[in-house]
């Protein structure tokens, strides 16, 4: 639900014996992909209970959810031609322990190209040994400095914890917990001039991705979660007029047909919503991150979202896609 808990455990060792990757196969970093998560769960999911099995394991870990028939096309049980998505392959990723599928592919690429050469032939042995280690030596650092300088900055730009949001001053970067006054304080940052309906808005040029001003425990359409941690989830569900003394069927009836149309919403359109909430603590408008809607948590009587991200980089808002739920 909140901003993902990753395993903090060593990357898997994969061994590149079997299907050496080319980096620019991505069908080979998939076979190697679906090695190590083989070699994490101790086995090869072959049956229906064993790929819910790992649907669930996935899920108690990162607490999100790949569903069984996703993971059996990308093992290949399903006949569909079907590419996984970008965000599922970063998923499994970071099941086993990478920050995403672009860390995952660097460790690959750093494998292929370190492993030994091929032994040379008794007749060149001799002359070029000493020149063929220093070369191999000079590459072998090259491509740790380059492998381990791509993920440093992968991980910074995506795991970014909220310990560093005081210390930074980039104005073009919203970080969790900055304070805003009013609509109009936060608003014009994504280019939305909306006099009416200002709590809900599309980013201009941005599909999919809304600017959604929630108000805390609002007595109507309820915004519930915990605001000693900055909501790491926001559950949405109507409720009665809170000073109604009569509650009348119909009225209840009225209620679960907003819910189901919500939940129905949420499904159609799978939005990315960019969150500031009114009257958390007081009368102003807190940023709480970048939010993707869950699916596997939501249902017919509540929308459950889950923070994404604690910042939110104005200058690259369309790159928050990514964080759609598929």
């Amino acid at each position: 639900s909140q901003h993902l808990n990753l395993s903090t455990s060593q990357p898997l060792n994969i061994s590149t014996s079997q299907h050496p990757p080319l980096m620019s196969d991505k069908e080979q970093a998939i076979i190697k992909l679906r090695e190590a998560v083989e070699a994490k769960i101790g086995n090869k999911p072959e049956t229906n209970r064993d790929f819910e099995n790992l649907s669930n394991t996935i899920c108690d870990e990162l607490h999100d959810r790949i569903s069984p028939t996703t993971l059996k096309r990308i093992w290949g049980y399903l006949s569909e031609a079907v590419t996984p998505r970008h965000y599922t392959l970063n998923q499994l990723s970071r099941f086993v322990g990478y920050t995403d599928w672009d860390a995952f592919c660097a460790t690959l690429k750093e494998h292929e190209v370190t492993k030994p050469s091929e032994p040379a032939s008794p007749e060149t042995t001799e002359t070029t040994a000493s020149s063929v280690t220093k070369k191999n030596n000079i590459g072998k650092i090259l491509l740790a400095l380059v492998a381990f300088l791509a993920i440093a900055a992968l991980f910074f730009f995506s795991q970014r914890s909220s310990s560093d949001a005081s210390s930074s001053d980039n104005p073009h970067i919203l970080q969790k917990g900055q304070t805003f006054k009013t609509y109009d304080d936060f608003l014009p940052l994504f280019g939305i001039t909306a006099q009416y309906n200002r709590h809900y808005q599309y980013v201009p040029g941005a599909e999919h991705i809304a600017v959604w001003s929630p108000q805390y425990h609002n007595p109507y359409y309820h915004n519930d979660g915990n605001p000693d941690s900055l909501m790491p989830t926001i559950t949405e569900y109507w409720t009665p007029v809170i000073d109604s003394t009569e509650i009348t069927e119909e009225i209840l009836e009225k209620i679960h047909q907003y819910q189901k149309e919500a939940y129905y919403r949420l499904i159609e359109f799978n939005d990315v919503r960019i969150v500031f909430m009114k009257d958390l603590f007081d009368s102003t408008y807190v940023f709480l991150g970048v939010y993707r809607p869950s699916l596997y948590l939501s249902d017919t009587t509540k929308v459950v979202w889950q923070r994404a991200d604690d910042h939110c980089d104005l200058d690259n808002i369309p790159a928050l896609t990514i964080y759609r739920s598929y």
